[in-house]
């Protein structure tokens, strides 16, 4: 029986903004990153990918989405953080 390689686990593709830079990058120089990881479950009719959140060393996950709309959700996480924390 011969091993098969198995497929990536890749999510699907947004156009970034120069905006979106900026929120990002206020978001990183104040300890607040996020990154699209794998699902942390699979349950039928829920995505394969969620947002891993770390907010100064501590992480939570988002909840699981589907490969279309996961780097959506996570510029609406960017801006959500930059809106709620920005002096």
């Amino acid at each position: 029986m011969a091993y098969s390689k198995p497929k990536p686990f890749k999510p699907g593709w947004i156009e970034w903004t120069k905006d979106d830079f900026k929120v990002i990058s206020w978001c990183l120089k104040n300890q607040i990153t996020m990154c699209v990881v794998p699902a942390r479950s699979f349950k039928n009719g829920e995505g394969d990918f969620c947002v891993e959140i770390v907010i100064k060393g501590r992480s939570s996950f988002s909840p699981n989405y589907k490969k279309d709309e996961v780097l959506k959700k996570q510029k609406e996480y960017y801006y959500y953080y930059y809106d709620k924390h920005k002096i």
